[in-house]
């Protein structure tokens, strides 16, 4: 995150959750993810079918909010260039999946967590790989990416009211219509001094930089340290 998002979550403890449809990926929350390049275009064909299917896929998406984690045992250079928009300003939370699950798992019902499949080969199944806190019947579309984001090595906290997204179904409202009513974040309160692990400053951050952040970041100054990941000897 850059550090103005940083000094956000200090003075909010909150945590962002963002609507589906804020995202870069047009395949978020698509089954057209399942289906192999054949297949989706013999289905895209059908002009009434497209259509039906993309009104469909642009409502689901204003009823699915997400945050989302890199989960390794390593820091990964191909991500702290791929989310920052100031490579000498970001910073990265550290967290485990228990404190994670324990913050906002335990304490909102709504919320679901999981890592996410790269393999779409088994929609349809619970995942199988750990960390899973439950099964996903009918939120596979949620949870399964293409294999182009492998890399991202996803854990994806969600929120997904599918009986609303039904209700909105049935009555007829329009995705334009819902884009206004529905909020673009959801903000869930966590305790940071419980969730954080270590804060990581940018690896190219010069050194009063990384004092600002410590200076900012109050009873977690301790936690702050800038990343090795450049460093030589």
């Amino acid at each position: 995150m850059d550090f103005s998002k940083y000094i956000d979550l200090l003075i909010t403890s909150e945590l962002h959750f963002a609507r589906a449809d804020m995202f870069q990926d047009p395949f978020e929350c698509s089954f057209a993810v399942f289906q192999d390049e054949r297949a989706r275009k013999a289905f895209l064909n059908n002009a009434d079918i497209k259509e039906k299917y993309k009104e469909l896929h642009n409502l689901c998406k204003l009823f699915v909010y997400l945050n989302c984690w890199h989960i390794n045992d390593v820091q990964s250079a191909a991500l702290w260039k791929l989310y920052s928009e100031n490579k000498y300003e970001t910073i990265v939370i550290q967290s485990t999946f228990e404190k994670l699950k324990s913050e906002i798992v335990s304490s909102h019902s709504m919320i679901c967590l999981s890592n996410v499949k790269y393999d779409p080969n088994h929609a349809g199944t619970p995942i199988p790989n750990n960390p899973t806190v439950r099964s996903f019947a009918g939120e596979e579309k949620i949870i399964y990416k293409r294999k182009s984001f492998e890399h991202e090595k996803e854990l994806r906290a969600f929120i997904y009211n599918g009986e609303d997204e039904i209700n909105a179904a049935e009555s007829g409202y329009k995705v334009e219509q819902l884009k206004i009513q529905r909020p673009e974040y959801i903000r869930i309160k966590v305790t940071l001094s419980n969730l954080i692990e270590k804060i990581y400053v940018s690896p190219l951050a010069n050194d009063l930089f990384v004092e600002l952040v410590k200076k900012v970041s109050g009873d977690l100054r301790d936690r702050v340290l800038k990343s090795d990941l450049y460093e030589l000897y």
